[in-house]
């Protein structure tokens, strides 16, 4: 196992060759801190059948290498398996939900969500979920604004823009801190709570998910797995890691990281028809497929 088997997602390149018997599969890692309980303590590994190469990157950069085929496997947004679902199939046994509150899908806006019609509202370039949940939310309660992509920088998104939608890491700090932005506070709505309210189902923001024509290695699935029990198992541990590097307390990592669901249960993937329907007039549920493992 060798940290020379990864690299970031801007380096794609031709793989090297390896023998002819041994199958490479290059994984995509999303090193955002609710999926860390998915990979803890994971690492490359070089066996006699199969040997692996690990790519980071943020969700849009790896969803685009996989279509493109330069990665065999990746977390991958759900909008992009609704949209890709003649070419995808996913692990049937790995997701990152939520039922109710997300923590880290933030729409920072300064009018009250019922008078967002006609705003401006920046959305970030990493995540085309959050972004197509956002819609389908503005849909649902009939407000019509205007979506604007830009880089997810707080303070330069609501400069120009009435309300800025931010994921991941930066959403969580900027919501655990609630500071002021050019001397005002920004009232915040939590799109996985929204969701929820709507629909009272959890919402499946990724899967892990590959070509249809690339099927996963029984080794990756069951280290896959192994990892993921290992992660939740320590999920305190995992939590004090993740804490240091965002700069936050333990206690609201370990909260934030114990609310998701990993597992792509029933609800989730009923969550997940849901907002396909919502998203995509002519889907059919039949239309995500799922690997048989």
């Amino acid at each position: 196992m060798s940290g020379s088997s990864e690299r970031d997602v801007a380096g794609r390149g031709a793989a090297g060759a390896g023998a002819a018997d041994v199958r490479l599969e290059r994984l995509g890692i999303v090193s955002y801190t609710n999926v860390a309980p998915l990979h803890w303590g994971l690492t490359p590994w070089d066996g006699p059948e199969t040997r692996s190469e690990f790519v980071r990157g943020v969700p849009t950069e790896l969803n685009a290498a996989l279509m493109a085929g330069d990665i065999d496997l990746t977390l991958i947004s759900s909008i992009e398996f609704v949209r890709h679902r003649r070419q995808l199939r996913a692990l049937p046994d790995f997701s990152i939900a939520t039922l109710g509150p997300v923590y880290s899908v933030m729409l920072f806006h300064w009018r009250p969500w019922d008078e967002l019609r006609g705003a401006r509202i920046a959305v970030t370039t990493h995540s085309a979920t959050s972004v197509q949940l956002l819609s389908v939310l503005l849909a649902e309660d009939g407000l019509d604004a205007e979506l604007v992509p830009m880089a997810p920088d707080l303070e330069t998104m609501l400069q120009s823009c009435d309300a800025a939608l931010l994921i991941g890491d930066a959403a969580l700090r900027e919501a655990v801190s609630r500071r002021r932005v050019g001397g005002r506070r920004p009232q915040v709505t939590d799109l996985g709570e929204a969701w929820y309210r709507h629909t009272r189902l959890p919402f499946t923001f990724a899967v892990w998910a590959s070509l249809d024509d690339r099927p996963p290695s029984d080794m990756l699935v069951a280290r896959f797995r192994a990892a993921r029990e290992a992660g939740l198992g320590r999920l305190a541990e995992v939590a004090r890691v993740e804490a240091e590097r965002l700069g936050l307390s333990e206690a609201v990592v370990q909260r934030y990281l114990a609310n998701f669901r990993y597992y792509l249960e029933l609800p989730d993937r009923d969550g997940l028809l849901a907002f396909a329907r919502a998203s995509d007039p002519g889907f059919e549920d039949a239309q995500l497929r799922f690997w048989d493992l």
